[in-house]
């Protein structure tokens, strides 16, 4: 039920639905086989409605209501137009009536069931009418709503093991991608990114920023002091960058140690010396519970312009310019003309 999110646009639907015909042609053969009768028809349709999404639930419906004309019209040499109707109509009872129970604020298995319900109900009084669509016994009766409890119980339950699996799958992509001590993206990230060509052709720059004498911050205060620095400095750059250039024109990486990778998309109206500034002055002001030190930093900044888009080259020319900032005395960020 899930394979069309492994696909998109048109060629998501016609996977799905070229699963969905034989299942349901299935479904039909089965329940004429049993009870002489179609029934359950649109057990599918409510099912995907319920547990797909609508857009896919509504194909659904549509795709159940031409399937069973056409199935009974090769059981039957002809099909009469009243039986069509009674179709046509049953289904779009049906689908009304499970569009307004998906606005009911419960759990996916209720709303399915009350859609069954609905179902259940239109099959008897269309089935009274003509019984070429919807059982008249009792026993028949009986496995209609056993068979369709079921289904929904097993789908219900299926349904919670994939959520499960998801999340699972997220963590573990989010763990591969991360920093465990700051949160913010790590250095598998950053190589994934730089073997991305479409990732590298939006950018502008990449900075490099190591935190000045966080070796003697460790063995002064300790390592979990030395943590506590490196999560509050990090949280910084991020905050004062969001507020600058905007959340969406920048990412931030632990590169390793105390030093960061900032990839720069765009920077508008502001000036680059003036931007990493302005982040030195945030970063002196930062005040640590016990820690007497003034923090600060050294940066390099190459653009990608100058190295015909080529990460590796900017990285390494940024690094280079990281080694000049730091002779030259520490606490300066160098940036290479654009």
């Amino acid at each position: 039920m899930r394979f069309h999110e492994k696909s998109d646009g048109a060629e998501g639907y016609i996977l799905v639905t070229t699963i969905f015909l034989p299942s349901l042609y299935s479904l039909l053969s089965v329940s004429k086989l049993t009870l002489n009768s179609i029934h359950l028809y649109f057990l599918l349709a409510i099912l995907v409605y319920v547990y797909n999404g609508k857009s896919l639930g509504r194909l659904y419906f549509l795709l159940s209501s031409l399937v069973i004309i056409g199935y009974l019209s090769m059981l039957q040499k002809s099909v009469s137009i009243d039986l069509i109707i009674y179709v046509l109509l049953n289904g779009i009872l049906t689908y009304l009536t499970t569009w307004i129970i998906s606005f009911l604020q419960v759990k996916k298995v209720i709303r399915g069931f009350f859609s069954l319900a609905s179902m259940w109900l239109f099959e008897i009084i269309f089935g009274c009418i003509d019984p070429n669509i919807g059982p008249q016994t009792t026993s028949g009766y009986v496995i209609d709503i056993i068979s369709a409890i079921l289904v929904l119980i097993a789908v219900h339950y299926f349904d919670r093991y994939l959520d499960k699996k998801q999340a699972m799958i997220n963590e573990l992509t989010w763990q591969a991608n991360n920093d465990e001590l700051t949160q913010f993206y790590n250095l598998y990230r950053l190589h994934k990114n730089f073997d991305s060509e479409q990732f590298n052709q939006k950018m502008l720059a990449i900075a490099i920023i190591d935190l000045d004498y966080f070796k003697a911050v460790n063995d002064r205060y300790g390592h979990n002091m030395g943590n506590q620095v490196l999560i509050i400095f990090s949280k910084h750059i991020h905050q004062y960058l969001t507020e600058k250039i905007g959340r969406e024109n920048f990412d931030l990486y632990r590169y390793g140690g105390e030093e960061f990778v900032v990839t720069i998309q765009s920077i508008g109206n502001v000036d680059m010396d003036s931007l990493f500034e302005g982040l030195q002055s945030r970063v002196n002001a930062i005040t640590i519970n016990k820690l007497n030190e003034v923090l600060s930093f050294s940066g390099g900044i190459a653009y990608f312009g100058n190295h015909e888009k080529d990460p590796l080259m900017t990285f390494e020319s940024a690094d280079k310019l990281l080694y000049l900032a730091k002779k030259a005395g520490r606490k300066q960020t160098c940036i290479e003309s654009q």
